[in-house]
């Protein structure tokens, strides 16, 4: 084959791969590429993956995944349907509640001090009075030999509000093929808190295992308990965001399966004899699935509200807006594309604990 042969053919495959490339990119991407407007202090209903919320007296205080160009987007409520953005203050102009990512993890310097980087499905539990653990999952930079996987880290603050601290110098979990969606839970009555967390494994897996009293670290010498594997037939191999929680006597495992960017992603739970495991699935189907305009729900968070009543915060797509999108429109007009956006549903236990939903949103 002649040069100008080779040449030729090598010019047609590069394009081929380009236009490729494009259209991919176009269609969908795995995180958002625009966002709304995010205003320290002001309404905000846009964009707001893997949400969890955690009761504050009279107020709700809800955290998700970076957006908003903060790394820890924080939210405030008083009815669970007007939400606020955080406050910003003379140190922390952007209202950020993570100013600065783990030594470790992949981050970009900003002003005021900021090493922004990428934060997914942070969940705060108070463990003493004036003290709150944030839990949350960040990309590892070089030279880690897991650079590029996501694992998981903790942050320390003294308010809901942030800002927390993570001064670890490597992850708390980290595995070969990376962790996310972490929970640390502490059970009614014990001192010791426990960290709930998906492997990235081939199917996946939720599991979990104690950590130290101060929960910064796992417990040296204790043992990784396997909680959930993929079962059912609408999870597909995914099984992912775990959240645990005691109601009237019973401990309720809440989590996501099938691909998250798709009318098949849903919100299954399980009921447990303890919060160690011996679980198992009341029902065949899904608890919140895609139904008219809610499409694709996930990424849930149980929580009691005021008047007592078990609640579930999670994000969901709309009908016709499913998957992030490359699209210039999408990065000049974000609400006119895929975004997942928060709600708030309310969950009744019958007879055997077995729940259903009695108000989606």
């Amino acid at each position: 084959m002649s040069s100008a042969s080779r040449a030729s053919r090598s010019s047609v495959l590069v394009l081929v791969l380009v236009l490729l490339a494009t259209l991919v990119a176009g269609e969908q991407s795995a995180q958002a590429r625009s966002h709304d407007r995010y205003r320290p202090g002001h309404r905000y209903s846009g964009d707001f993956p893997d949400p969890s919320v955690l009761r504050v007296g009279a107020k709700y205080v809800a955290y998700g995944t970076s957006t908003g160009g903060r790394n820890l987007p924080v939210l405030q409520s008083r009815n669970l349907r007007r939400w606020n953005a955080r406050p910003a203050s003379r140190v922390n102009p952007a209202g950020d509640a993570l100013i600065r990512v783990a030594r470790w993890a992949r981050g970009v310097r900003g002003a005021h001090g900021r090493v922004r980087g990428a934060v997914w499905a942070p969940a705060v539990t108070r463990v003493a009075r004036h003290r709150y653990l944030l839990a949350y999952a960040t990309r590892v930079r070089k030279p880690h030999p897991r650079r590029g996987r996501m694992c998981v880290s903790v942050a320390v603050s003294r308010s809901p509000l942030g800002p927390f601290r993570d001064r670890s110098r490597r992850p708390v979990v980290c595995p070969r093929r990376g962790a996310i969606d972490p929970q640390i839970y502490r059970p009614p009555g014990h001192r010791r808190p426990w960290l709930l967390w998906k492997v990235d494994s081939r199917p996946a897996r939720i599991l979990i295992r104690p950590m130290n009293l101060r929960g910064t670290r796992l417990l040296p010498g204790s043992r990784t308990r396997v909680l959930v594997r993929p079962k059912q037939r609408w999870e597909g191999r995914i099984v992912e965001n775990p959240g645990m929680i005691r109601y009237r006597g019973r401990f309720y495992l809440f989590y996501s399966g099938n691909r998250y960017a798709s009318r098949k992603y849903a919100v299954g739970y399980l009921i447990c004899r303890t919060w160690r495991g011996g679980c198992h699935r009341p029902r065949r189907k899904p608890l919140l699935a895609s139904r008219g305009r809610i499409v694709g729900p996930g990424g849930a968070a149980p929580f009691v509200d005021r008047r007592g009543r078990l609640r579930l915060v999670y994000h969901a797509w709309q009908r016709g807006k499913v998957g992030y999108s490359a699209r210039p429109v999408c990065r000049r007009h974000p609400a006119r594309c895929g975004q997942r956006k928060l709600y708030v549903a309310t969950v009744r236990p019958g007879k055997a604990g077995v729940l259903r939903v009695v108000r989606r949103r």
